[in-house]
Parts: structure tokens; sequence; C-alpha cells
């Protein structure tokens, strides 16, 4: 009985194939990730749409955005459920929030996976009082993401920013995807009575 020899693979061709996919893999990766993040991003944009829609379809009726305190949670706002549902749930989940502190290492204090809720009328003891800030009172609101970068930049504070001639401050706390698509600053919408600042931001 004979065997006949059968061909093979030279070393240096097994090379070339691995190299050709380690350069397929290092082109492929990088752009699954940045589709991954635009996702998220328009994702997350979409939530905050559906949030507004429901805001305001709540002011039309009540004159008046609901209420909040500090770091006031989208999951929160159960006034936007009953007893007229003006969104069918608001249990978002912000598909960014993940670290527990800002950029300079503090504790934000904010420990739920949500999207964040600001109300700038005062109005009792909110938020805006509690940043001293009633002179800036108004009937409007910013809904916020932490954004690509998992930190929180606190964009609620750029209709304040830009108020008091600080655009550049303002911007910093804005995500911008012109600056890579995982850069610093929040994703934020704002709505109502609420002047010099963008409509979306991030968007």
């Amino acid at each position: 009985m004979s065997f006949r020899k059968g061909k093979g693979f030279t070393l240096i061709e097994l090379l070339i194939v691995v190299a050709i996919i380690g350069i397929l893999a290092a082109i492929a990766v990088p752009n699954f990730l940045n589709a991954q993040t635009r996702a998220r991003i328009a994702r997350t944009n979409s939530d905050l749409r559906a949030l507004s829609v429901a805001l305001e379809s709540y002011f039309i009726d009540r004159n008046k955005y609901p209420p909040n305190v500090t770091h006031l949670t989208v999951i929160d706002l159960k006034p936007l459920t009953t007893p007229v549902s003006y969104i069918a749930g608001v249990g978002f989940k912000d598909i960014f929030k993940a670290k527990q502190q800002n950029k300079s290492g503090q504790m934000t204090g904010n420990d739920q996976e949500s999207y964040l809720f600001f109300n700038y009328l005062y109005d009792g003891n909110n938020w805006i009082k509690q940043i001293g800030r009633q002179d800036l009172s108004t009937n409007g609101y910013c809904l916020s993401s932490w954004g690509p970068d998992r930190l929180q930049d606190a964009i609620e504070w750029v209709y304040i920013l830009s108020r008091d001639g600080n655009p550049e401050g303002a911007r910093n706390m804005m995500y911008a995807p012109s600056n890579g698509l995982v850069s610093g600053g929040d994703i934020g919408r704002w709505g109502g009575n609420v002047t010099d600042v963008p409509v979306i931001a991030g968007g």
C-alpha cells in the first residue's frame, strides 16, 4: 500500500495569513466599538426626546414642569405616569452610567442608573434654591446623561454658565462627537423657557 504525500502550508504562508488576519482585526474592532458607541448615543438622544415630549405634554395640562430636588432621577418622575399617563413608563436606564465620581474624583451622590432631571423653576426646596441661584429661576428643565466618558460633567449648569457669560465653560460640559466618540461632556436636552443653550447637546 502506498500513501500519497499531500501538500501542506509553509511557515511563511501561515505567517502571512496570521498577519492579514491581525491587520483586518485591527481595522474591524475599533470600527465595531465606534458603531456601538454611536448606537448608544442615538438611543440616549431618543430616550431624552421621548421624555421631553412627555414633559411638554405635562406642562400643557399643568402650566409647569414636575418639581425636583438635587439630582432627581428620571425614574422618580412618577407624575408623568399617574394619574395621567404622559409616557408609558419612566424606568429609563442611562446606558452610559457607570462611574460614581466626577472628573475631580469626588463622589457625585447619584447611585441610580437613570437619566437626571433638573427643573430650573424656584418652587420650594428644589435644586435651583439649593444652589442659591433664584435669580435664574425659570420655567424650564434639563435632562441629562453621563455620556460616553461615563463621568458626570454637571451639564445642568450649562444654562447657568451661559447666562453668567461663560459660554466656554458651558461648552466644556457638553459632549461633542467631533472631539472623538468617547470624549468628555454629558449629553443633555433642554426644554421650556431656557435660553442661551442648544436644544440638544451631543445629538
